[in-house]
Formats: C-alpha cells, sequence, structure tokens
C-alpha cells in the first residue's frame, strides 16, 4: 500500500506532519477526518529503488501477456510474478519480477511497483494496468495492452530496417569505392605512365580525376556528417531543437507521410485503449499525446486536449486544429455520438498502422533499385577505366609479338 507523507490541522487546530499508509489520497483523506483531522496537503512517499535498465522491449510484452494468462486462470498476482521470476533466463529480467514480487507482497499494486521502474515501464502502460486493476479487467487489459504495444514496435521496426537498410549498405559501398580509389587506381595510374600510355580513354580520365580530386572530398563529407549527426543528438535533447527536427521530419518526401501517419496511429491506437480501459477523456489524451513520437505533432495534440477541457468535443477539436484528416475526425465525431468512441479510435489506428506498412513497402521499393543503379554504375565506371587500358596493352603485346 503506498505510504503519503501529509501536513494536516488537528481537532485543536494545530499543524501535524506525519506518514501513513492509504490506498490513495482520498482514503487518507477519509481516514484523519475520522480521527478529527483536516488534510491540508500530501504527496507520495517514493521509494528508492535499484534501477533496473537494458531489458528487451519485447521481453516486457511477454511478461505482460503471461501475467494477463495467469490472471485469466485466477492465480494470484503474486505468485504469478514469483513463477515468472523462476522461469527468466536474463538475470535482470529475473531482478525485476523478484521486485515487483517484492512490493506487491507488501501490499502494492502491480502498477505502484511498475512505477518504481519508469526506464523499463511507459508511463502509458502504467496508467492502463492501473486502469485495469480499478476496473478488475487487467488480463484483457494486459493482453490489448501487449497486442498493441506489439504492432506498433513492429511499425517502427519495419521503418526503421527501410532506413536503415540503404544507410549501411550504401555507406559501406562508399567505403570500398574510396578504398579502391585512394589505393588500387594510383597503382594503375603509375603504370600506364611507366608503360608510356599517353592517350587514354575518356572513362579512365574520369576515374583517375574522381581518385585524385572527388574522393578525398568524400572522406571530408562523411566527416562532415557525423558531426551533422553528433549535433543533431545534441540538439534534440533540447525541447525547441527536438521540436525544430521532429517538424524537418515530416516535410521529407514519402518518409514525412511514413512518421506522421505512424504518429496519428500510436496517438489513436494508446487514447483508444486508456479510454477502453476507463481512464478518463482529458488525462488519457495528455498521455495518447505524449505517446505520439513526434514533437510537432503532439504540440497539436496537446492544443487539442486543452480545447477538450474547455468542454469542446474531441472530433470538432480535431478538426479545428487540423491534427488528422477531414474523414478520420468525422469518425470521431460518429464515435462520440454513438458512445463508441474507444472502438472508433482503435479502428483508426488499425488504419493507420496498415498504412504506414505500405508507405515502407514502397519507400523500400523505391530506395533499393535507385541504391543498387548508384552502386552499380560507380562499378562498372572503376572497372571499365581500369580495363580497357589493360586490354588496349595486352592487344598491343600480342600484336607486337
Amino acid at each position: 500500500m503506498p505510504r503519503y507523507t501529509y501536513t494536516a490541522r488537528d481537532a485543536g487546530g494545530h499543524h501535524v506532519t506525519a506518514t501513513a499508509d492509504a490506498a490513495n489520497l482520498p482514503a487518507l483523506a477519509a481516514q484523519l477526518h475520522s480521527q478529527g483531522a483536516i488534510i491540508e496537503s500530501a504527496q507520495p512517499v517514493r521509494k528508492r529503488v535499484t534501477p533496473i535498465r537494458g531489458i528487451a522491449y519485447f521481453d516486457v510484452l511477454a511478461v505482460y501477456r503471461q501475467i494477463a494468462s495467469a490472471v485469466g486462470a485466477g492465480m494470484p498476482i503474486k505468485e504469478t510474478l514469483g513463477m515468472l521470476a523462476r522461469e527468466a533466463r536474463n538475470p535482470r529480467l529475473r531482478a525485476l519480477l523478484h521486485a515487483l514480487e517484492t512490493e506487491v507482497a507488501e501490499g502494492a499494486q502491480l502498477s505502484d511497483a511498475m512505477a518504481l521502474y519508469p526506464a523499463v515501464f511507459p508511463r502509458v502502460h502504467i496508467a492502463v494496468v492501473k486502469a485495469g486493476e480499478e476496473s478488475e479487467r487487467l488480463g484483457t487489459v494486459l493482453d490489448e495492452l501487449a497486442d498493441q504495444a506489439e504492432t506498433f514496435a513492429n511499425m517502427n521496426r519495419r521503418f526503421a530496417s527501410a532506413l536503415v537498410y540503404p544507410v549501411v549498405v550504401g555507406g559501406f559501398a562508399l567505403l570500398l569505392l574510396n578504398f579502391a580509389l585512394a589505393f588500387v587506381v594510383p597503382r594503375f595510374k603509375d603504370l600506364f605512365l611507366d608503360m608510356g600510355m599517353r592517350h587514354l580513354s575518356l572513362s579512365t580520365q574520369f576515374v583517375f580525376f574522381i581518385a585524385r580530386y572527388v574522393a578525398p572530398a568524400t572522406v571530408l563529407l562523411l566527416l562532415a556528417a557525423g558531426l551533422l549527426i553528433a549535433l543533431i543528438a545534441v540538439q534534440r535533447r533540447a525541447a525547441s531543437g527536438r521540436l525544430l527536427l521532429d517538424s524537418w521530419k515530416l516535410r521529407i518526401p514519402l518518409v514525412g507521410q511514413i512518421v506522421e501517419k505512424a504518429a496519428l496511429a500510436r496517438f489513436a491506437g494508446t487514447l483508444g485503449l486508456l479510454l477502453d480501459a476507463g481512464i478518463e477523456l482529458p488525462r488519457a489524451l495528455d498521455m495518447a499525446a505524449t505517446s505520439a513520437g513526434n514533437g510537432a505533432i503532439e504540440a497539436i495534440l496537446r492544443n487539442v486536449a486543452i480545447e477538450v477541457e474547455r468542454g469542446s468535443t474531441l472530433g470538432d477539436s480535431i478538426d479545428a486544429n487540423q491534427a488528422m484528416p477531414p474523414t478520420v475526425a468525422w469518425q470521431i465525431s460518429v464515435g462520440e455520438e454513438s458512445g463508441a468512441l474507444p472502438e472508433s479510435l482503435l479502428r483508426i489506428s488499425r488504419l493507420y498502422a496498415s498504412t504506414v506498412d505500405s508507405l515502407v513497402t514502397a519507400l523500400a521499393g523505391f530506395v533499393e533499385p535507385i541504391l543498387i543503379i548508384i552502386v552499380g554504375s560507380a562499378v562498372f565506371m572503376l572497372v571499365i577505366g581500369m580495363l580497357l587500358p589493360v586490354a588496349t596493352v595486352i592487344r598491343s603485346l600480342a600484336g607486337g609479338g
């Protein structure tokens, strides 16, 4: 059970500062009221725990599913965590599960125990679990949370793969070509000059020009790119820098569409899950906006949350801020009118996730052929530029023989 440090005024009018255990703040206020005291301020006592990091995201999702299955079978949370800890092979995961088991054994809720490890459990996950505990739907909520989190993780991984593949392949090919231009081509040039070859083909002269002027410049460009990446990483730590960089991402052709639709898929899915778990709309909007993963879109969604708190409907606020396409705002409005807003949001999230998959496939289909053509053309020019003079030398030697 959580512990609170509070300041209260007793029946004699004296101020008292102490600590007490209570299920929540209203329960603490009722407990003190029964003793003739009026609470003035209170805050939870944050328990100091040893941080646990380095646990794979998909391992956490697997734990959610296993807890949901055990809870559905009627097994208590404490015994479930102990069983999972004994079965875990990852030492860090085993330590985490033992820590959660200890907290639950001392009377804490699972969500409160998870909140002690923010590096492992996102804030949205903790809120969903807490709502599931309050509504006595913990097993169902954990299953839905794992399904949605896995969908978003796979979506992000496919997008990252579509970008990483051309960068890795292109970068490796560029390094090999620069190595050949810096160390192999000059040897051929010296060989041709020693053999008295003065009239070289245009392709050979072009390769020599690249080796002399462009290749050193490419090395400088690579160093500049590394410095730029380091600068961006530092800039992202500042709120203004993150907002600026995230705004630029949205302007990149095709990539911007993927980033935007992925962010909206995460927002709609997270909001639908939070509402379905029983969390009120204003609080759910605040947490779902954070889950978007893009600072520019998050700022728009926070404006939506402010308008909803002022009394506007979610559909009208989204339409006024142009946070989503008009058809999506219309679907949300229909969901609000019919009382099926969570279902509408989850349906929108699935639609956007499917669209992101299609766009990622299109991006990969567009980038990979271009990469192959560029690398192949560079290799072709290098080989032709070096082989033509060699063929000329062989033909002249054969003729001379």
